[in-house]
């Protein structure tokens, strides 16, 4: 891969979404993510699959990385509406790693997941975002439920050796437009950043 100039800290934040973009009654921020955590193990059929549920876990220790965490608060914090965004910035080009989700995805409908020896199915589509270039939106859900409603939403964007991740859950956006929407904001800003 060629080698290119990972973003500084200060570009990372400036291209972060602004608590501002979101609808009003939102709060939280971005930091550096000096440190990002890999998790416990997780295993996946078909184990190609990995890299649409988790594609930042194999992909090396990015030079810079922020996280942002954005809430809108309920009566009850259990009810908190939560939407997190990475943008982590590589010194090679991570368009590779989009297309990789984008090429297996029609062998990813449904992936079997397996945490701490329990497994849970998921089906997984791609949302259509015109205009959207070098990204995938996806709808993930309960993959035994006949109506396939949505239970969290995904997007990856690769801009040079940037990768932007956005993950939210299906009760802050409750339709495949809201979050389109909320994705090509995130992508826009980033976009302003990276030119």
């Amino acid at each position: 891969m060629p080698t290119v100039v990972p973003l500084t800290v200060a570009q990372a934040t400036k291209a972060a979404l602004l608590v501002s973009d979101l609808p009003k009654g939102w709060e939280g921020g971005v930091a550096p993510d000096r440190t990002p955590t890999i998790g416990l193990p997780v295993t996946y059929d078909p184990a190609e699959c990995r890299v649409v549920r988790d594609p930042l876990r194999d992909g090396g220790t990015p030079a810079t990385i922020i996280r942002g965490q954005y809430l809108l608060r309920a009566e009850n914090p259990s009810d908190d509406k939560v939407v997190t965004e990475v943008i982590a910035s590589f010194p090679a080009d991570q368009l590779p790693l989009v297309r990789d989700i984008a090429e297996v995805l029609p062998r990813c409908g449904v992936i079997a997941r397996t945490l701490e020896g329990l497994t849970s199915k998921t089906f997984v589509r791609q949302l259509p975002v015109p205009g959207l270039r070098d990204g995938v939106v996806l709808r993930f859900g309960d993959a035994d439920d006949p109506t396939l409603k949505s239970d969290s939403y995904t997007a990856f964007v690769a801009r040079g050796g940037t990768l932007l991740a956005l993950r939210a859950g299906s009760d802050t956006f409750t339709t495949d437009a809201a979050f389109a929407r909320f994705a090509t904001t995130a992508v826009a800003r980033l976009d302003a950043v990276v030119g």
